[in-house]
């Protein structure tokens, strides 16, 4: 009886040794809140920090902020696009924040909290999104009436291409339970 609990205890052992924990690393910290375009973007995911950024040679830009008039209402939207494109070792690796504006004018706040539909591009309200991109498939959870939030552009600049500000919001599955609770964000990007 003691050799098996012996062999017991040791394949369990080992068995831990295998675990990894995600790990938060330096990269993971909040940029500072500036407002000058140097395409920075961060916040606390469940409390966690969170910084937008991809390692390798290859893959999306951690930023990509996009300020377009729409073909069907002739506004000019505002599309922000944070990633977090890491090894698996990270704690939430393969993710992203989006963001849209239907109408940006000028600075101020956007609350999020209508009904949207990401496959309908130009005639949603104000919006975030944030994506689990592992596991797949990718798991989007938006804001809306029961999930909501907020936007608050602090500099929008057309004639410098820069847009800063801060945000926070609950995201929920569409089709289930799952939420994400996103605070103390902020972003200065160029578009």
């Amino acid at each position: 009886m003691p050799i098996r609990f012996s062999c017991l205890l040791c394949a369990a052992l080992l068995g831990l040794s295998h675990c990894k924990k995600k790990e938060v690393t330096p990269d993971d910290q909040l940029p500072s809140a500036t407002q000058t375009g140097q395409n920075t973007a961060g916040c606390r995911v469940d409390g966690i920090p969170w910084a937008a950024r991809v390692e390798g040679l290859f893959g999306p830009k951690p930023i990509s902020a996009q300020w377009l008039k729409s073909f069907t209402t002739g506004k000019k939207q505002l599309s922000l696009l944070f990633a977090k494109e890491t090894d698996d070792s990270h704690v939430h690796a393969q993710t992203r924040l989006y963001f849209f504006v239907p109408d940006l004018r000028s600075a101020g706040t956007f609350v999020l909290d209508q009904p949207a539909n990401p496959q309908l591009a130009s005639s949603n309200p104000a919006y975030g999104k944030f994506t689990f991109g592992k596991p797949a498939p990718d798991q989007v959870l938006l804001t809306g009436p029961q999930a909501t939030g907020r936007l608050v552009i602090t500099r929008f600049d057309s004639a410098r291409r820069v847009v800063a500000g801060t945000f926070e919001f609950t995201a929920r599955e569409a089709a289930g339970t799952a939420t994400v609770q996103v605070s103390e964000g902020r972003f200065d990007c160029q578009f």
